[in-house]
């Protein structure tokens, strides 16, 4: 569930951004409203970016262009996997439901659980997809950072398990 809490985080982000936004082009004069607007939309652009490749977001260095791509790259996934999300919410309250009133059988657990198990390899799939399009975004000295993490990450993997 660590991808649907950083979808949820990412799609809250992105509905305060609207929002921002909307409240920034309202309430400022004509002549600074442009600034204002551009300012808040790199701000948001910002969180975004720091939420994707934290811890090493500082590292990158990456453009105003690269946040902004990487922030559409991100919030054009959240959007697509939302409608995902909610029908495995769904799928949970009929799998509670149907446990809670004692009609439920081990073929509906298998069927409920069959289609969560889709939409989560639907979901897993767009974030797969999401991370290789924010790869390419990247410069060529960037992504070596982002593989060195990576190489850490699996490093610390490895001695966390051989020392369980």
């Amino acid at each position: 569930m660590k991808a649907k809490s950083l979808f949820l985080t990412l799609s809250i982000i992105a509905a305060c951004a609207s929002f921002a936004a909307a409240q920034v082009i309202i309430d400022v004069k004509p002549g600074a409203q442009q600034q204002t607007a551009n300012s808040a939309g790199e701000q948001d652009d910002n969180d975004i970016v720091r939420e994707v490749f934290s811890p090493i977001t500082d590292q990158l260095n990456l453009t105003a262009g690269q946040k902004f791509r990487i922030a559409n790259i991100a919030m054009a996934t959240m959007l697509q996997a939302d409608p995902l999300f909610q029908q495995l919410d769904l799928l949970d309250e009929q799998l509670s439901e149907a446990a809670f009133t004692g009609r439920l059988d081990e073929s509906q657990i298998r069927q409920l659980s069959e289609k969560q198990a889709a939409l989560l390899s639907q979901i897993l799939s767009m974030k797969a997809r999401a991370k290789m399009s924010f790869y390419r975004v990247l410069t060529v000295e960037q992504r070596a950072v982002v593989a060195n993490q990576f190489r850490l990450r699996s490093a610390e993997g490895s001695l966390g398990s051989i020392s369980n």
